[in-house]
């Protein structure tokens, strides 16, 4: 696994669905709930956090960037 990983305020996602469809590989919608789920992530707290690969770094960065929530961080560790 690479050392970049992802954090979500899922709290605040408005369910705009932007992070989908730039990195579906990472993302997912919540039917029920219309919010976007972050695959593969742990909950800590109202953040969810999830490992990334870094050849998924730069689509996350772009989803990060469209988020208009501004609730996605990409972060080392």
């Amino acid at each position: 696994m690479s050392s970049l990983k992802i954090v979500h305020d899922r709290s605040r996602c408005i369910g705009c669905n932007s992070c989908v469809c730039i990195a579906p590989q990472t993302w997912m919608m919540d039917e029920k709930e219309g919010k976007v789920l972050l695959n593969e992530s742990v909950q800590k707290g109202n953040l969810y956090v999830a490992d990334i690969f870094e050849e998924d770094e730069k689509a996350n960065r772009d989803a990060a960037d469209a988020c208009p929530m501004r609730i996605i961080k990409i972060e080392k560790h």
